[in-house]
């Protein structure tokens, strides 16, 4: 995987968890004083993608261990012991394919950004709440919004996850039946 590609993807991930810091520092400071049009400019996109960088980077690995915590076991189990087990037939996929392991960080590189989205529109959904029961005053406007944004990001975040799962699962089952494919090499190497 490219650097590049890596940076594209902690930049994806980092879209969303700007997003729900965007909300709760409105929610908490209110909007007045944010000057619009100089956040607009092209030197404030520069800062502020540096910081959708970093937020990627920080929300990416809160993710993974909220997830591993989880669910890892349970997903990893049908196809590997433990980690180790994982680890390794993943390093001979690395050390031996180049093209299967430039699928393999293909694949991570999606299950990644759903994770990351899975766990932010969560964040989304609460700090966009927060901001509208404590920033608008119009009451049924309010309800219509938040109930409408609430369903749409809860089902966003479950669609996200569920995705996530998947590509989990078949990168267990991949890295599995790719590894057994590789391992005889191994062993008549051995000899």
């Amino acid at each position: 995987m490219s650097t590049t590609n890596l940076f594209v993807e902690l930049i994806v991930i980092g879209v969303s968890a700007f997003i729900w810091l965007v909300l709760f520092i409105f929610s908490v400071f209110g909007y007045a004083w944010v000057p619009i049009d100089l956040l607009l400019s092209p030197s404030a996109a520069v800062a502020i993608l540096a910081v959708t960088y970093v937020l990627g980077i920080i929300s990416d690995r809160i993710a993974d261990t909220v997830f591993d915590w989880i669910w890892s076991d349970d997903l990893r189990g049908p196809y590997f012991q433990d980690r180790r087990e994982y680890y390794n037939a993943r390093r001979l996929i690395l050390i031996r394919s180049e093209r299967l392991s430039d699928l393999l960080e293909y694949g991570r590189s999606r299950l990644r950004i759903c994770r990351g989205w899975a766990f932010n529109s969560i964040l989304i959904a609460i700090s966009l709440n927060t901001f509208l029961w404590m920033n608008l005053s119009d009451r049924s406007s309010i309800w219509s919004i938040s109930i409408f944004s609430s369903i749409s990001l809860l089902v966003f975040a479950f669609a996200a996850w569920f995705a996530w799962q998947k590509l989990v699962k078949t990168e267990y089952q991949k890295i599995k039946e790719q590894a057994e494919l590789f391992a005889p090499r191994e062993s008549e190497e051995d000899e």
